[in-house]
């Protein structure tokens, strides 16, 4: 069935607050111990309680933060002690956040001395939200017993805010924190919105979202529910009220109504729908789901730099539904892996699962080109850990020619190994074992098939000790192309350095005379998970800014976004959020910033970058047809001035939306936000002359 379902943070969360099991462990109306600690703390930073906007009460937390930009760890502490004899189901705190970028943390030390530091979330909201988390692995643990395990009794120590960006100053606030104890009280109806299409995938001005709501009795009785729909935009900020009504609900007999979200705009938009029902206890619940509405599939070609990377590998996948859905965002390229251990599972006989025939096949038949990764280990040779003998390299390349010899009709790119400078290489990473692997199958890849593509390296992140020692045993002349992992979530490229990082890699090439290879970036990413990933918005403009700020380079030659499709539905674990679908295949904010930014620059090069003053970027790219401008915000707004020669430019949103602006006396003005815009500027014709 169709639709992301999921909790809305702070809707469902205040009413979490009030219901069984839940306690207020501090509300900041009379607190027993309150005071500000942290490191590097600025003099200007300061903790008061505020009577100004509590989110429930008379009190809250209010904290004046300032950071500068120093190095070391910068931190505060609202340091609020409250000891937890018995371990809550999840622990929660309400959140008036700034906007700021900066990141909420819990801090518990518990019965053994140790410490345990949980992510909450990052502040790229304003006003008051719910944060939570659970309580089972912490996202950090120091000092005490070292065993990791959260003993009880332990302490609420405090609420950490910790300076992603640096400098930055406001004010947050802090109220309700909470330990959640037993089962949330659930409405005893059930709500779904099925989206028309499939998924909630729609295509064009003439095929506009429309869905069915059903309301569904979970009880042996007639319940009154009051039912609240709202269409909410991309940033899942209020667009307006689709329905609202009081609804009884029989057993058996479930209530169905048409709902059309005539949204104005294309993209990513949430239906929000709210239950809350009129019994004495009044349990109420919100749940979202997601479509899409975009103009058009994008298109491939096959010089197309955009790719993803997905897991057909480990079955995850619908054949050929998912490709399907990849082909029309615009991905022309897929990373996958056909498994060592799969495909020989008894030694020296290549068995292939029919799964892996199909998924390949329907790539080929697609047009979206795979880059497969030969990897990991198999069990029957050298004591099922990486490849660092004679015989476990030349059993390895013979899996290679195996593949090649039955995929090498669809297959042409392939990649040697993945992530060996850390735990994917067994039983440690060694540059040497590695390089000799690489130098044998890129020998045996060439064997059979001389235009092959092969790929080497492939270090999570951009590690140049590893790569360097690669390149100092020649691995440089044993590959085409080299591929690094460049993650830097949760920071921007811009922040992050994400181009330095880059040309820091091409000098390194350059000092080892492999200058002449290709980059690939075969897998980066921006999860979306709740306790401490950015929201799905802001995941989808730094991902497209990656790949612009990518494709300026010239000796990249293409980037893998990782990954597709969401590998869970656990929203607070990141290995779960990165895709730009969900699990359940209903679409991401960043769906539809993918197939816009493919749509926009298809076939076009980078010609420049324009000056736009402090705090804003102009990417220009073009081609016969005329140039495209890549314009954005590196934070917040900023509203720029840009000289255009032409009489009118269309201007398109991340989301696909287009306007025609004219310049007025040769300027056009615009606001930018951290969301690209592209203003499209049509080539000049020249006047034929006699």
């Amino acid at each position: 069935m169709g639709g992301t379902v999921r909790w809305l943070g702070v809707l469902v969360v205040m009413a979490l607050c009030r219901s069984a099991g839940a306690t207020v462990i501090e509300g900041f109306e009379q607190p027993t111990e309150l005071q500000l600690g942290g490191m590097q703390v600025q003099p200007a930073s300061r903790l008061q309680l505020s009577e100004r906007d509590p989110f429930e009460g008379k009190r809250c937390a209010e904290l004046h933060y300032r950071f500068e930009k120093v190095s070391g760890l910068q931190y505060l502490e609202v340091i609020a002690p409250h000891r937890l004899t018995e371990k809550p189901r999840r622990f929660s705190v309400a959140v008036r956040g700034d906007g700021s970028g900066n990141i909420v943390r819990a801090r518990f030390v518990d019965a053994g001395g140790e410490w345990h530091q949980y992510d909450l979330g990052v502040l790229h909201f304003r006003g008051w939200r719910v944060l939570w988390t659970h309580l089972d692995t912490p996202h950090g643990h120091w000092g005490g017993d070292g065993n990791g395990r959260l003993d009880f009794p332990v302490t609420f120590f405090s609420l950490v805010l910790d300076s992603l960006v640096r400098p930055s100053e406001g004010v947050v606030a802090f109220d309700a924190v909470s330990a959640h104890y037993g089962e949330e009280v659930q409405p005893p109806v059930n709500a779904q919105f099925v989206p028309a299409r499939r998924w909630g995938y729609f295509w064009g001005a003439t095929d506009p979202p429309t869905g069915k709501l059903v309301l569904t009795n979970t009880t042996n009785a007639p319940v009154t529910v009051a039912v609240s729909v709202q269409l909410l935009n991309h940033r899942e900020e209020p667009v307006r009220s689709l329905w609202r009504s009081e609804v009884t609900v029989t057993p058996g007999k479930p209530v169905e109504r048409t709902i059309a979200l005539h949204p104005i705009r294309f993209g990513v938009h949430f239906v929000a729908i709210q239950l809350t029902a009129l019994t004495p206890e009044r349990p109420s619940a919100t749940r979202l789901v997601s479509v899409c509405w975009l103009p058009e599939p994008a298109p491939i070609g096959e010089d197309s730099p955009f790719g993803v990377c997905t897991h057909f590998g480990q079955f995850k996948h619908k054949v050929p539904d998912t490709l399907d859905l990849m082909r029309r965002m615009g991905a022309a390229w897929l990373r996958d892996e056909l498994y060592w251990s799969e495909v020989e599972r008894e030694q020296g006989k290549f068995i292939f699962p029919t799964y892996y025939d199909a998924y390949m096949r329907a790539a080929g038949e697609s047009g979206i080109r795979p880059l497969i990764i030969f990897n990991y280990a198999n069990r029957h040779y050298d004591n099922g850990v990486a490849p660092h003998t004679d015989a476990g390299r030349e059993a390895f390349a013979r899996y290679c020619r195996a593949l090649i010899e039955r995929y090498g009709r669809i297959c042409r790119h392939w990649e040697v190994w993945n992530e060996p400078n850390i735990g994917f290489w067994q039983p440690k990473p060694n540059p040497a074992d590695y390089t000799a692997l690489l130098k044998t199958v890129y020998t045996t890849v060439k064997s059979v098939d001389p235009q092959a593509t092969v790929v080497g390296v492939c270090t999570a992140g951009t590690d140049l000790g590893f790569i360097e020692a690669v390149l100092q045993r020649d691995g440089g002349k044993f590959m085409d192309a080299l591929s690094v992992h460049p993650y830097r979530y949760p920071r921007s490229p811009e922040a992050s350095d994400f181009v330095g990082e880059m040309q820091r890699l091409k000098a390194l090439l350059d000092k080892y005379g492999a200058g002449h290879l290709k980059v690939w970036l075969t897998e980066f990413g921006y999860p979306t998970h709740i306790t401490g990933g950015t929201p799905q918005w802001l995941s989808a403009a730094y991902i497209v800014r990656t790949f612009l700020w990518a494709l300026t380079l010239p000796f990249i030659e293409r980037v893998f976004v990782y990954d597709f499709q969401d590998d869970g539905d656990d929203p607070t674990y990141n290995e779960f959020n990165f895709g730009l679908i969900r699990f359940d295949h209903s679409p991401k904010v960043g769906y539809a910033a993918f197939n816009t930014m493919v749509r926009m620059l298809a076939r076009k090069r980078f010609l420049r970058q324009a000056a736009v003053g402090d705090g804003a970027v102009c990417l220009v790219f073009g081609d016969a047809t005329g140039e495209v401008w890549t314009l954005w915000a590196t934070q917040g707004e900023r509203r720029v001035t840009v000289p255009v020669t032409a009489s009118v430019v269309t201007v398109t949103d991340l989301m696909g939306n287009s306007q025609p602006m004219r310049p007025v006396r040769g300027q056009l003005t615009l606001t930018l936000t951290e969301e690209p815009l592209f203003v499209t500027i049509a080539a000049q014709r020249r006047r034929a002359t006699r």
